[in-house]
């Protein structure tokens, strides 16, 4: 009984010596708002010449914080551990011979610590379930607001539309086609951009409407979200369809998937059928109010995606791009091709005769630092997506009933970004440091519960 005491008070004093060196502050809030305020500074034309800066320093927020916020005793975990083994070995790629310039390597390597970064500061902002809550509203809203803004470009071309980037208006008039879409009535436009100044830009914004309209349906963060987050969801799914960018709309169809199974298999049957209902009234509507604008163009590009047996419809669009990367790719730089050699990284900073080309994440990982640098990102989304399991399933944060829907939420979106590394390079832009800070941000919630349900009951 006396080791048993002693132990306890142990421990209390370990969450007591926890809690003063990490006081929560609200730097998830801050880097939120800067994080969207980054992104809205790209469609001021008048910052169009120093557009390389603001996106530089919309990843420098996440760099600004890694030196901003500091812990006496960060949490070390196997990620933490696998994020510097990542890092290690971009380092190493520095003195591969066939790099883009000093230049290039060393913002190729700035590029993957700015979106690795949340692994190492979120921990140490002392993140409560309030902040997480507050992160994931802020970022829900935002993406709505965009999402329907592309449903507007769409219903009154040209009414809506934000300035071009000045990047893609300098291609020619037949680059840019291939970045239009054709009405219902014959009009050709520019994809939806929604708050971006790209075309198909809206198409991310309704993907996150879509996921987070899931969690606000199934565990509302404030009075009056349920209704709102049905909105959310049926305008971030039509902006999928009118986008026509098929990974995202497969991405969409995993994560909710996804989020189905979880909640079947943790015994969370009110909400599964909640959600089924929700879902099965949201794809049919949601789909005749695209189809009443995006015409026959976007039902013929969409049926695509069941031409033919799945395997057939992604080897036909993307799935050659896997396999030059396995056959061609992989024999030829198996340690990687050297830093800066693609992307806007190489655009940017690196020499204009050496570029490569990439459609995928697994050539972005390959190229960047051979086989090594894809098992590792691997290991650490499959090790950060275990810790959102546990959240799911009620084995952690289970003092906070709200974070185990957050968590399947999470989880069904790593495991849909997983399967869109398979068609684009998520990890390559902002999407990625997005995937590290929300993920962190339920882990580090769930732990702060847990800490919280200690004090109240140390036996």
């Amino acid at each position: 009984m006396l080791e048993g005491a002693i132990g306890v008070r142990a421990r209390q004093a370990a969450v007591d010596e926890i809690d003063r060196a990490g006081r929560p502050r609200p730097w998830l809030v801050g880097f939120a708002v800067l994080h969207i305020a980054f992104q809205l500074l790209l469609l001021i034309p008048e910052l169009s010449s120093v557009r390389v800066v603001v996106r530089v320093a919309a990843f420098g927020i996440s760099l600004g914080f890694l030196l901003l916020v500091h812990d006496e005793r960060p949490w070390r975990t196997p990620l933490s551990a696998c994020a510097f083994s990542i890092l290690a070995v971009l380092g190493l790629e520095f003195f591969h011979p066939e790099g883009s310039g000093l230049l290039a390597a060393f913002a190729a390597v700035g590029l993957n610590l700015a979106i690795l970064a949340p692994i190492f500061w979120v921990p140490r902002t002392g993140t409560t379930p309030a902040h997480a809550r507050a992160l994931v509203t802020i970022l829900w809203l935002f993406y709505t607001l965009s999402s329907v803004l592309g449903v507007l470009q769409a219903y009154f071309p040209g009414r809506f539309q934000p300035p071009l980037s000045a990047v893609l208006a300098a291609h020619g008039s037949t680059r840019l086609a291939a970045l239009e879409i054709v009405l219902a009535s014959g009009e050709r436009v520019f994809r939806p951009m929604g708050l971006t100044d790209s075309p198909g830009g809206a198409a991310s914004a309704g993907l996150y409407a879509v996921l987070l309209g899931t969690g606000m349906l199934l565990s509302p963060t404030f009075r009056g979200a349920r209704p709102l987050a049905v909105g959310s969801m049926l305008c971030g799914l039509m902006c999928l369809y009118l986008c026509q960018i098929r990974s995202l709309v497969v991405m969409a169809g995993v994560c909710v998937i996804t989020l189905l199974a979880l909640l079947l298999i943790s015994g969370r049957i009110s909400k599964l059928v909640g959600l089924l209902g929700a879902v099965g009234a949201i794809i049919p509507g949601a789909f005749a109010l695209a189809l009443a604008v995006g015409g026959k163009a976007m039902t013929d590009r969409l049926t695509t995606l069941i031409e033919s047996d799945p395997g057939t419809v992604y080897y036909s669009h993307r799935g050659h791009f896997l396999e030059a990367t396995l056959f061609h790719d992989l024999p030829l730089y198996p340690l990687g091709a050297g830093l800066g050699r693609y992307g806007m990284v190489h655009s940017y900073f690196g020499n204009a005769t050496d570029g490569l080309w990439v459609e995928i994440q697994w050539t972005a990982w390959l190229f960047d630092g051979g086989l090594a640098l894809i098992c590792l990102y691997l290991g650490a989304i499959l090790l950060v997506s275990w810790g959102c399991l546990r959240v799911a399933l009620g084995r952690s944060g289970s003092a906070e009933p709200w974070l185990s829907a957050w968590g399947a939420v999470i989880v069904a979106y790593n495991v849909g970004a997983l399967a869109v590394c398979f068609n684009y390079a998520l990890f390559e832009g902002t999407g990625g440091v997005e995937f590290w800070v929300l993920n962190m941000a339920i882990l580090c919630a769930a732990r702060h519960a847990d800490r919280g349900a200690f004090r109240k009951n140390p036996a």
